[in-house]
């Protein structure tokens, strides 16, 4: 009958103490944590970098750096052409609903 058991060269954790067994768990724990860690701000700052512009920041912008010395109806055309370019595109895969709204906003601003 063969020994199914693993070698010791081939297996250290088979030799160790109760106490190098914890410290092992313990620094696992805390490998994990610094793990969960670095992901959470690497996708914080992905999202930082990848999100859109709110309409408010978009409209603060062109504030920022608008022409006021335009006619009123260009100026309103632009602020008009801002908020449409901020509205999500419609898509084939999107409800017929939601495009049909998304349509009905687009069509409003004018």
């Amino acid at each position: 009958m063969t020994n199914n058991l693993p070698e010791p060269d081939d297996a250290p954790w088979i030799n160790l103490t109760p106490q190098e067994v914890e410290e092992l768990r313990y620094n696992k724990q805390n490998l994990t944590e610094y793990g969960k860690e670095k992901i959470r701000a690497l996708m914080e700052e992905y999202h930082k970098q990848n999100r859109k512009p709110t309409l408010y920041e978009l409209l603060e912008e062109w504030v920022d750096y608008g022409n006021f010395a335009k006619s009123k109806d260009v100026i309103v055309n632009e602020i008009l052409n801002v908020v449409k370019s901020w509205l999500p595109p419609q898509h084939e895969t999107n409800d017929y609903q939601w495009n049909r709204c998304i349509q009905m906003m687009k069509d409003k601003l004018r």
